[in-house]
């Protein structure tokens, strides 16, 4: 949650400076300040150039202009006043803190970094500063000074939402979802209005598999805000590990809709789209979903399991190709895939079935090898090992090879779940019984 900040006290500032001001001086100060309290900034502008006129040196034309270029968004030239007064009086908190809110605006996070800490030496009170600075420190993955910028700010006041809010985040990413949540709770109760906070709530419930609460919290999320476009795509994700399909598909579209550069919108929609056997809107959703991946910034060390998986896109993009029997793609996806997240025994998994569809039974089998090594409680691996066995046999003319397939289908039969598995399985058992293979 990005902070707006709070723009200095122009007049109480100001009076620091009266008297050392010429009249003249003095009343461009004043009538600017005037300004200012009305909101008539061009003129606030106007008077405090007079003043600088009057006199280059003047600290507090500089820091009050640059205030109000700040409150009117432009942001090089409050950043140009702001650096102009800390050249002149290098010791006032409140210009590096301004001048920070500048760059924040900007998005240059390590320049806003600097003027908070600069901030912070000079008025180690300064709470807006851990503030901000907790929220920079979220973004740029650096959890734990993040933490320990929001505990301070909350130290010196309890009542900081945001603090609680950004520390929450901080603990999230971190993968430690309870200290996450007690923060988050504690933001909801100062601010029951906090709507990115519900969403958090939301996607940790997503977490601990209880998808009816998360559900609870997403819409408490859009109740407050209805363009929140996170709490769409979460609610989207979980209306489909509850299959209801045409809400997911609601929701996701106006998460799309809403924010059209969130890569994990269109994976989720891209997923929901292979369910249903639509191949062509999956590919385009997909397509885009690993264009928006591969162009972006990658948080750091982040244990979001929401954030971009660009591993999980491959996977997916592959299953919409062999859907499409794009088989020679569906391959190249699969191995983009494994070679992005090597210890994904699902991945290798799957890997090693679409070789075999390929007819590359050997490398398949290699494959499959290494996920069961991997993981050993992944029943599709031992059907897919199991139909490499099945494929080997008949080509070779090597009767060995149907006893290690019979043996693959029973382990399957021990740890599977889905009767679908389950039927395949004895199927296939009572197959090679049939044809006298095994006893």
């Amino acid at each position: 949650m990005k902070k707006t900040g709070n723009l200095i006290a122009l007049v109480i500032s100001a009076l620091i400076f009266f008297q050392a001001c010429g009249d003249s001086t003095t009343e461009y100060l004043k009538q600017g300040d005037t300004y200012y309290d009305q909101g008539q900034f061009v003129e606030a502008i106007a008077e405090y150039t007079k003043a600088i006129e009057s006199n280059p040196n003047l600290v507090a034309a500089y820091m009050h202009r640059g205030a109000v270029y700040n409150a009117r968004a432009e942001w090089d030239l409050a950043i140009a006043d702001l650096t102009k007064a800390i050249q002149l009086d290098p010791n006032r908190p409140d210009n590096y803190q301004n001048r920070a809110f500048a760059y924040l605006a900007k998005n240059q996070y390590d320049p806003a970094i600097d003027d908070l800490v600069k901030t912070l030496e000079l008025d180690p009170k300064a709470k807006l500063a851990y503030t901000n600075l907790s929220w920079l420190y979220v973004q740029k993955g650096e959890w734990d000074k993040a933490i320990d910028a929001a505990s301070k700010a909350i130290a010196l006041d309890s009542n900081d939402y945001e603090a609680y809010f950004d520390r929450g985040s901080a603990y999230y990413d971190k993968g430690d979802t309870k200290d996450a949540l007690v923060d988050i709770n504690a933001a909801i109760n100062i601010n029951p209005n906090l709507a990115p906070a519900y969403s958090y709530r939301g996607k940790i419930n997503i977490i601990t598999d209880n998808m009816t609460g998360a559900l609870q919290e997403f819409d408490k999320a859009l109740s407050t805000d209805p363009d929140l476009a996170e709490a769409y795509k979460m609610r989207g994700l979980a209306n489909i590990e509850l299959k209801n399909v045409n809400a997911a598909l609601t929701d996701l579209n106006a998460a799309v809709g809403l924010n059209d550069s969130d890569p994990m919108a269109y994976y989720y929609r891209g997923h929901l789209y292979n369910a249903n056997n639509d191949f062509d809107h999956a590919l385009q959703d997909l397509n885009k979903a690993i264009d928006l991946t591969s162009s972006a910034a990658t948080m750091p060390n982040s244990h979001d399991p929401f954030a971009n998986d660009l591993a999980g896109m491959y996977l997916e993009r592959g299953y919409a190709y062999r859907g499409e029997q794009q088989l020679e793609k569906a391959v190249a996806d699969y191995r983009k895939a494994v070679e992005l997240n090597p210890d994904d025994a699902g991945a290798q998994m799957r890997l090693g079935e679409m070789l075999i569809e390929n007819a590359d039974v050997q490398n398949g089998l290699d494959v499959l090898n290494r996920a069961i090594q991997m993981d050993p409680t992944i029943p599709e691996a031992y059907l897919n090992r199991a139909a490499a066995y099945d494929i080997l046999g008949h080509t070779s003319q090597n009767l060995d090879y149907y006893p290690l397939e019979a043996a693959d289908l029973r382990k399957a039969l021990e740890i599977a779940k889905d009767q679908d598995q389950i039927d395949a399985a004895n199927a296939a058992l009572r197959l090679l019984q049939t044809k006298g293979y095994i006893p």
